[in-house]
């Protein structure tokens, strides 16, 4: 049983680092900007991007949050990094395509998000492909 994502004070600090260091270029992390399904408000998040054969993809690791809400209602977006900002689309896929983003992701950042992806089985691409309804994926097109 994968343990539920808590937006606790440590977590906060632990963003607030992750953010810092990916507006200087730093780590993996970019700065997910979407616009707010609800509010219409500019709406920025730490996320981890994964590419997979030449394609990136952005993978929820907690389930649905609220900016997975806010690219399915706006699918446009922008990815920043140091200097760079990507402006792009994101296309929610499934399938194949979610589970071969997933697996990579898992494999890439399960030192952080592990205990919180609850992917049943010996972990291989069909466990990640029936794990992909649970976490949400978007492939970034630019």
């Amino acid at each position: 049983m994968a343990k539920e994502y808590q937006l606790t004070r440590s977590r906060r600090m632990l963003n607030s680092m992750a953010a810092s260091m990916a507006r200087r270029g730093r780590g993996q992390s970019w700065i997910l900007t979407t616009t707010g399904s609800s509010s219409g408000q500019r709406r920025d998040v730490v996320v981890t991007p994964v590419d997979v054969d030449g394609v990136r993809y952005l993978v929820a690791p907690y389930g649905a949050r609220p900016w997975v809400g806010n690219l399915r209602a706006t699918p446009k977006a922008t990815l920043a990094r140091g200097g760079a900002s990507i402006r792009f689309t994101g296309v929610e896929v499934d399938g194949q395509e979610a589970g071969l983003a997933l697996a990579k992701y898992y494999a890439e950042t399960k030192r952080y998000v592990g205990d919180y992806m609850d992917v049943a089985g010996d972990k291989t691409i069909t466990d990640f492909v029936a794990a992909s309804e649970r976490y949400p994926v978007f492939r970034v097109e630019t």
